[in-house]
């Protein structure tokens, strides 16, 4: 009895040290999490806030929490509880990854321009949202969100550059196939 509580313990720390030592991720969970991910900033800036309007307009704003989806109270819900929660996220699944020598920059890239990207969502997207939440005229959104994409812009696309000059080589050199438009 006494050696199959001991087997039974050692196979108990033994899965323990397993599942601590956890092996590096693949190539294509790097590059997925860490740079194709980015996909989710094809619409920042106007573009964006159109969506988000047309999709108030068919009562399809959105917001999610543990317990699932629901309707967004309002555009600041919605970014509040849709968009800067898939971001956090996505921030959690790239801080999850392992880095290795080889994929420290790009995880840090990617970091670098997710967190830029909250940044911008928690304050300039949220005062643009009170904005269309009062009913602001629509020069004065309009305006409000020429002048982000004026000063957020030119960062945004650095970084955006940045973590794809890494993440293009990093899957050639494993066989990655990248489609490029």
């Amino acid at each position: 009895m006494k050696m199959k509580t001991t087997n039974i313990l050692i196979a108990f720390l033994l899965l323990i040290v397993l599942q601590s030592c956890k092996m590096e991720n693949t190539p294509e969970e790097y590059f997925d999490i860490s740079a194709l991910n980015t996909n989710l900033f094809m619409e920042f800036g106007s573009k964006d806030f159109e969506t988000m309007q047309q999709n108030k307009n068919a009562n399809q704003l959105i917001a999610f929490d543990e317990k699932g989806t629901f309707p967004a109270k309002s555009y600041e819900d919605h970014i509040l509880r849709f968009k800067v929660a898939y971001l956090n996220q996505s921030i959690k699944k790239i801080e999850d990854l392992k880095p290795t020598e080889e994929t420290k920059p790009m995880i840090d890239a990617s970091l670098d321009l997710f967190n830029f990207v909250k940044n911008k969502y928690e304050n300039d997207y949220v005062k643009i949202a009170r904005l269309m939440d009062k009913k602001a005229p629509k020069e004065t959104v309009d305006k409000a969100i020429a002048d982000m994409e004026a000063t957020t812009f030119p960062v945004f696309e650095a970084k955006y550059k940045k973590l794809w000059d890494l993440a293009l080589p990093y899957a050639k050199e494993h066989g990655i196939d990248v489609k490029t438009f």
